[in-house]
């Protein structure tokens, strides 16, 4: 696996061994940043289920402004924060290892985080969509604008519209669906 685009380009990105982690293919990576384009440009960004930590790096390399990182294995943490040291990136992000939803609590009793760009790949069998929409709706973490993009199987199937959230745009890849949604009140 390696970064696509931006200044890391052609960096190698560390994987954890084994099943724990699901990394987003690089074609997909590739489709997800060429739909998003200029809105990667000085964003902040939420990769919720970092894994190895590729989706927050990309678009660190591609020039947004801030990431936080969340894994809730601890292992993964390790991988991300290597993977930001080897890209030279680390000063632009903080990296956690908490459960999703209580580090959208934590970073909404921060002050003044806005988010431009969520990315959610939790594990599929979990059904956490529904719940992090709902409590990322009832934060002051997103603005007018705010994209959330959110990685499925193709057996998943989630709303087009929430109370804030609208789906704007919805492309598969095989077995793999990314959903774009966008924050609106």
């Amino acid at each position: 696996m390696r970064v696509i685009a931006g200044s890391a380009k052609g960096h190698k990105l560390k994987s954890l061994k084994g099943l724990k982690t699901r990394p987003t293919l690089e074609r997909i990576r590739e489709a997800v940043f060429n739909v998003l384009g200029s809105k990667v440009f000085n964003a902040v960004i939420l990769d919720l289920f970092s894994g190895t930590g590729a989706i927050g790096i990309e678009a660190l390399s591609r020039g947004a402004r801030f990431c936080y990182f969340n894994d809730s294995d601890r292992n993964a943490k390790e991988i991300i924060q290597d993977n930001l040291l080897h890209c030279r990136l680390q000063e632009k992000s903080r990296v956690y290892s908490m459960d999703a939803l209580h580090l959208i609590d934590f970073l909404n009793k921060q002050q003044n985080i806005i988010l431009d760009l969520i990315y959610i790949d939790p594990p599929y069998n979990l059904g956490l969509y529904e719940s992090i929409f709902f409590r990322l709706e009832n934060s002051t973490l997103l603005n007018e604008g705010s994209i959330i993009i959110a990685e499925s199987n193709n057996k998943t199937l989630l709303p087009e519209k929430t109370r804030y959230l609208e789906l704007i745009r919805k492309n598969s890849y095989g077995d793999t669906v990314v959903w774009y949604y966008q924050y609106k009140i």
